[in-house]
């Protein structure tokens, strides 16, 4: 600062501290506060959570629907643990529209028994976070060689899983971090898709049940 250090000293008890040691400690803190963003993640979540009921609202998942109602059986994985309790609650939701959903629980024994057992007109819900995951893809590859539709439930990114399935759900999630807790993505949009899902599915099935008369 071209000043003697007398002069910074002089400054330094000015502003009430013991000297330049203490001064560089707080000038050191004011720099780290400054690189610190300043977000507010509660507001940003939120935010996210609006545009996607948005979304959900204008999104009348015609095509899902169908092939839910034309299914003779409807079964439902889910990747991992989060992904199983999706999965769960997409079984237990559809009970409400009388429709048994059989979840697939297991390792790749139980993926494998299932998938030769699968017969026309069955249906299968994959629920995945990144669709890439390699037994999830396997599952998939397996059952486009029998041709059974998939129905995906992923990320929203485009992936693997999506490619392979008759049909996409993207599901956007949110990265929030603090400065305890780094990179926390929120899955409560999984959850709400498939209540919209079932709301849109009892409007389809009732036009269909009228069209038939």
């Amino acid at each position: 600062c071209s000043v003697s250090r007398t002069t910074i000293l002089r400054f330094a008890k000015k502003l009430s501290m013991d000297g330049f040691s203490e001064l560089k400690i707080h000038l050191k803190m004011e720099i780290a506060d400054s690189k610190k963003p300043t977000r507010d993640i509660v507001k940003e979540v939120c935010s996210d959570y609006r545009k996607r009921i948005d979304e959900m609202e204008k999104n009348d998942y015609a095509e899902v629907c169908r092939l839910i109602y034309e299914a003779k059986r409807i079964f439902v994985y889910g990747s991992g643990a989060v992904q199983s309790f999706v999965a769960k609650e997409f079984a237990r939701a559809f009970l409400s529209a009388q429709i048994c959903m059989n979840q697939i629980e297991g390792g790749r024994g139980e993926r494998e028994l299932i998938s030769d057992i699968l017969r026309e007109g069955d249906l299968v819900i994959i629920v995945s976070l990144s669709g890439e995951s390699a037994h999830v893809l396997e599952f998939a590859k397996m059952l486009n060689m029998k041709g059974i539709p998939i129905v995906s439930m992923t990320k929203l990114r485009n992936n693997t899983l999506a490619q392979m399935s008759t049909e996409s759900l993207y599901i956007s999630t949110s990265r929030v971090s603090t400065s305890y807790i780094r990179n926390y993505e929120t899955t409560t949009l999984y959850f709400m898709t498939v209540e919209m899902i079932l709301l849109k599915y009892l409007i389809y099935e009732e036009k269909r049940r009228e069209e038939s008369l």
